[in-house]
Parts: C-alpha cells; sequence; structure tokens
C-alpha cells in the first residue's frame, strides 16, 4: 500500500499546494529543515516539489524555492501560496515571512517556464498589508485563480481586520488583477466573525454552487468550507463542514481534467512521538480526499478510486501489522444506542480510537479513550485507568452528522499506517488522527445495546 507522506530526505512535510496541468498531478509542498521541531526555525520551510501520473506514485523534482538572505521578504522562510498557469508562463504566489521586517508577513511572487525551475520576482513583496485595515503581523496564504464570472484573476489573502473583536478578527481579502502583475484591492470577501486567521484558503466552482474552504488553527484544528451562489457570498456552512476532521490540516484542492476534485492536507507531528507529546507544525501527508456535490451542494468526501484494492487476504481482527487497509460494511438492524469499530486498542477496549456511530445522534465521532475523570474518582477507584491526553483535540476529535437507520448498510475503509489513522465513512466522511503507543490490537469491532452485522470484512496489507 503506497502512500505518498512526504518527501524522502524530511522528516516531516506541511502544507500541500496542489496544481494540475497538462495531465500531470503536482504537490509543491512546505518542507522544514531536519532537525527542526519548534519556531521559529521550523518555520524556515522551502517549496519542494512531486508529481505523480496517477496519485499513488510520486516522483521527487528539484527543490522550487528557499528561503532568502538577510533582509530579504522571504529570509525567515516561504511559506503557503498557489500555483496557477497563466499569461503563458508559470506563477507561483507565496507568503514571504522575514522575522526583522517591518512587515514579517508579505505576499511574493516567482515564475517559471517550465515548472521546474523557478525566479522571483524582483520586486518582491508584490503585495503588503493595508495597515490602516488590518494587522501587519498576519497577511498570508495567497490563492490564485482565474474567476470566469468576474473575468479576471482573484488573489485571496488571510488577514485580520482592526475594527472587529480581538479573537474574530480573521477574515479572507480579494486582490483582482487582469494580468498576474498589477492587483487591485476589492476588500474582504469574507469575515465571519468566529475565528484568528483563516488559514489557506481557496475558493472553486461546481455546477452552479460556489465553495470556499480554509483551515482554522484556533478551533478544532480542521479544514471546514462554506458555500454560494455568487463567489461574492454571502458564504453559508453547509450541514457537514469539514473536508476532514480534526488534525486534517491546511487542505487545499486540485481539480484534474475528468472534472473530479482532491484536497491534500497533513497531520501533526508530536514531541517525541508521543500521544502526550506536544503538536507540531508538519507533518505526514494524508491519503488525497476526493470530494464529490451531493443534491444539494455539499460535498461528500470519499476515497479516491486509485487507493481501492482488488486483492486482498482476509483476518477477523488477529491483525499485527502495522500498516494495512480494514474495510467493511456495517449494517444495523435493531439499534438503540451505539456501534462502530475500535482502532488502536487494548485488551479491554478502554484505552483506543473509537469510531463510533451514536443512533440517538445521529452523529458519528472518532472518541479517544479512555475519558478523563475528577481527581476525587481517580485516586479512590482502581479500576479507571489513566486518561489519554488529546489536549485542545478533547475526548471527540472528530464528529460529523450522519444519517444511518436499521436496515442500511454503512461502507467503512480504515487505513492505518503505524501512527496514521484515516477513516472514511460511507464515501461522505473523512476522520484523520495520529496515535504513537503500540496497542494489544490493531482493529476490533463494537455493539452496545445493538444488533449489528459486519460484512465483507477485508484486512490488506
Amino acid at each position: 500500500m503506497d502512500i505518498f507522506r512526504k518527501i524522502s530526505w524530511a522528516d516531516s512535510t506541511g502544507d500541500a499546494i496542489p496544481f494540475y496541468h497538462n495531465g500531470k498531478y503536482h504537490i509543491f509542498s512546505l518542507t522544514s529543515p531536519p532537525g527542526t521541531t519548534v519556531y521559529p526555525a521550523r518555520l524556515r520551510t522551502t517549496w519542494e516539489h512531486s508529481v505523480s501520473d496517477d496519485l499513488v506514485h510520486w516522483e521527487e523534482l528539484p527543490t522550487v524555492l528557499r528561503p532568502g538572505e538577510g533582509d530579504e521578504p522571504d529570509a525567515s522562510g516561504v511559506w503557503t501560496g498557489s500555483v496557477i498557469y497563466g499569461e503563458g508562463k508559470y506563477h507561483a504566489f507565496y507568503t514571504g515571512y522575514c522575522l526583522t521586517a517591518e512587515y514579517q508577513q508579505t505576499i511574493c511572487h516567482a515564475t517559471s517556464d517550465d515548472g521546474i525551475t523557478w525566479i522571483k520576482d524582483a520586486g518582491n513583496p508584490v503585495i503588503t498589508p493595508k495597515i490602516e485595515l488590518y494587522e501587519k503581523l498576519d497577511w498570508r496564504d495567497p490563492y490564485v485563480f482565474y474567476n470566469e464570472d468576474d473575468g479576471c484573476y482573484w488573489i485571496l489573502i488571510s488577514a485580520r481586520r482592526l475594527d472587529m473583536p480581538v479573537t474574530r478578527r480573521g477574515c479572507i481579502v480579494l486582490y483582482r488583477s487582469n494580468d498576474l502583475e498589477n492587483w487591485e484591492y476589492y476588500g474582504p470577501i469574507y469575515s465571519p466573525g468566529h475565528t484568528n486567521c483563516p488559514e489557506c484558503s481557496e475558493m472553486y466552482k461546481i455546477g452552479d454552487t460556489w465553495y470556499l474552504s480554509y483551515s482554522t488553527f484556533s478551533e478544532f484544528v480542521n479544514t471546514i468550507y462554506r458555500t454560494a451562489k455568487s463567489p461574492f457570498g454571502p458564504w453559508r456552512k453547509p450541514r457537514k463542514d469539514g473536508i476532514g476532521g480534526r488534525r486534517f490540516y491546511a487542505a487545499k484542492s486540485m481539480q484534474d481534467d475528468a472534472g473530479r476534485r482532491f484536497y491534500f492536507a497533513w497531520a501533526h507531528d508530536r514531541a517525541e512521538n508521543s500521544d502526550r507529546g506536544e503538536w507540531y507544525w508538519g507533518g505526514r501527508f494524508c491519503i488525497p480526499h476526493e470530494v464529490v456535490q451531493d443534491e444539494n451542494g455539499e460535498l461528500d468526501v470519499k476515497v479516491p478510486e486509485e487507493y481501492s484494492v482488488s486483492t486482498c487476504t482476509y483476518g477477523f481482527l488477529e491483525q499485527s501489522e502495522e500498516k494495512f487497509l480494514f474495510s467493511c460494511t456495517i449494517s444495523p438492524r435493531e439499534s438503540y444506542d451505539h456501534f462502530g469499530i475500535l482502532l488502536k486498542s487494548d485488551r479491554e477496549a478502554s484505552g483506543c480510537l473509537q469510531l463510533d456511530f451514536d443512533v440517538a445522534m445521529q452523529r458519528v465521532s472518532l472518541l479517544n479513550l479512555p475519558m478523563d475523570t475528577d481527581p476525587f474518582w481517580r485516586q479512590s477507584c482502581q479500576a479507571v485507568p489513566p486518561a489519554t491526553d488529546p489536549g485542545p483535540d478533547g475526548i471527540r476529535v472528530c464528529e460529523k452528522t450522519f444519517d444511518f437507520w436499521d436496515g442500511c448498510d454503512i461502507d467503512v475503509k480504515v487505513f492505518v499506517d503505524h501512527d496514521m489513522i484515516e477513516v472514511f465513512v460511507a464515501e461522505q466522511i473523512a476522520f484523520t488522527y495520529r496515535i504513537f503507543e503500540k496497542p494489544a490490537y490493531e482493529v476490533g469491532l463494537l455493539a452496545q445495546d445493538s444488533k449489528v452485522e459486519f460484512s465483507n470484512i477485508r484486512i490488506t496489507k
């Protein structure tokens, strides 16, 4: 099971910058210097480049962009951006980061004739913060695309408004251009009033519906999206608003010639590869998530068919390998409480990740067990095991509303790659998490006050 997790020489990877052109899938990715873990050294990133014909097998190409020197606008790191082919050449717009500059984050530009060798714009930075309206510290993550409805190029920039409450200032600012060189300020295209700074935003259209996705590090550490009938909004929250779950971060997408759209994201590293370690920026790439528009204009999430397996071995819970695909069909028959799948479990299913289908709540969750208790109970009850420490993720690290009923069939696929756990439910929902502790069992099944049929069980190495 080949899964592209990072550039081979790197300790970890960061934001993916997907780009599809002339039948090739490209991933430009932020890569930290080896041996770095914390700010600011971890963020002195380069842009690395990988290319694929099939989304599964990736060829590594030369480094695209490196940090500058001295007081150059990208001396402290070449951060997230986007790539577009337009006006006869390739263009990369990226965040230049310089700790010693007046504007630490600015929008920079580079071009290429072949997509391999890139030249930075001598005029960098090309867009600096409008400090009369926005904070000068947060001005990053440019996303450029050609908006056919508006007849020009758009660039979206993550920023923070000065006229909003301090924890709710995050917004997305729009500039427009006819030539990818001269940019005219429009204003905030999205200002939700619910986040510190919406990172890695992007916008695209499927049918007559527009989609705006972005990530929030200050709330739930995931990638969400909004819908509208116009690229100018208003933007509305869908019923299932996440592309993945918690720790499926900084997700950005590309669309191929067949109209299929794939999101790429990473799941965070933890200090000392420990379940109690500090969460880091950067980690491992997740399996690409394919999104498909449903009848209500919302996005279902599924495993790309390129990751499906036609030959497999069979097993039932006795799984010692640490890298495999577990798939099954779950069919509730008389379900009154909950049922699901146990992952990375101890012998008593008290410490594990639990994929939990809650009948009453019509919800599917990924639980990090056991739950913590008050200190009194921890001290007085011998049977209470030490709790996991998910930190800001909480016990229910991922959750989505999900309709199911007695007699339905629920397709579940779980990719386990040592500490990486990636779950896909009914080609609608995806969750990502990381568990580092070695378990007694990799996979188990659970039914609480329920009659449930688990069929088509397959374990594929």
